[in-house]
């Protein structure tokens, strides 16, 4: 069993990100699923993402997932890009950029995406705007820049550097973000929207302008718990609705500062075939720098898709 000396009733017990708990999800035995530790998520063994995995398995992950907000499958080392996208499907229909200028490197003919070192591999064709060259990724939900958002991000570390040099990332509950706010701010915020920035001009410096057209709600209601997020960001240029420009941005400085504090975030060590899956409706991630003489190379998927309300 993956939790041996570990008491397994206190973690059937474990409330996770929605506020169930894990004995409520009534899984699986061939399941051993365990809290993070952290602010949000849930690890999860007996589970290898090559195998035939029945409904009920299928189904139980995501279950987890939409109450954890995120979660790791470590040891996939069989998992081939093919797969990850037949996986990816188990969410939702695959989410693929489509703006030209944003369009992002795939495997092969599949959806999956390319984050990483490779265009300085010989015979590479990774456009140079695709690559990661070891900085910081500052905290967003994933391609908030778009009307009709990815509800699920895969991500699988084929290969990671060693954690005292950096590349470790941070999910943060934007569920206990909107809770930890007074009850004036809460109603305050209620029916505001914000403007995001390009994800890729943000990152990359390629991609679409700065500022979109796209306006989202500042509070975000997940479709599976009901409870109510913060779906605030770095990336959020500005909080609208209010009248006044300088109260805005007073405001979006304070929401950007409050979903941001340490004691929100769950950090992950990566190690190598780890895979994660994070609900972009209810967390925030961000990724370290690292030594850039290390290869990291991620293969990314995402699924689903909704307009924010």
């Amino acid at each position: 069993m993956a939790f041996a000396d570990v008491d397994t009733t206190a973690l059937r017990r474990a409330r996770l990100m929605s506020g169930i708990t894990i004995e409520d999800l009534a899984l699986p035995d061939s399941l051993d699923v365990r809290p993070t530790g952290g602010s949000c998520g849930a690890i999860v063994h007996g589970v290898d993402l090559t195998d035939e995995l029945s409904g009920e398995v299928i189904g139980s992950l995501l279950a987890i997932l939409c109450h954890a907000g995120m979660m790791v499958l470590p040891g996939q080392e069989r998992l081939t890009p093919e797969r990850q996208a037949v996986v990816t499907e188990w969410f939702g229909r695959p989410f693929v950029r489509d703006s030209g200028v944003d369009r992002m490197a795939t495997v092969n003919t599949t959806p999956v995406q390319i984050l990483g070192s490779q265009a300085d591999d010989p015979g590479s064709n990774v456009p140079a705007a695709d690559v990661d060259r070891g900085l910081k990724l500052a905290p967003h939900s994933d391609v908030q820049d778009y009307q009709v958002t990815p509800d699920f991000t895969i991500l699988h570390g084929v290969e990671t550097p060693p954690s005292s040099v950096g590349g470790n990332t941070y999910w943060a509950n934007l569920y206990q973000a909107y809770d930890e706010l007074d009850e004036e701010t809460k109603q305050l915020v209620e029916h505001l929207q914000w403007m995001p920035a390009s994800t890729q001009a943000t990152a990359y410096r390629v991609g679409m302008q700065l500022e979109s057209e796209v306006r989202h709600p500042v509070v975000r209601t997940h479709p599976v718990s009901r409870r109510k997020a913060l779906w605030i960001s770095t990336f959020t240029v500005r909080v609208m609705g209010l009248g006044d420009l300088d109260a805005e941005e007073a405001l979006t400085q304070r929401l950007k500062a409050h979903v941001t504090q340490d004691h929100l975030w769950y950090k992950h060590t990566w190690t190598p075939h780890d895979v994660i899956m994070w609900d972009n409706r209810c967390v925030n991630h961000w990724r370290e720098a690292w030594d850039p003489s290390y290869r990291r190379t991620m293969h990314r998927s995402q699924a689903g898709s909704a307009r924010p309300f």
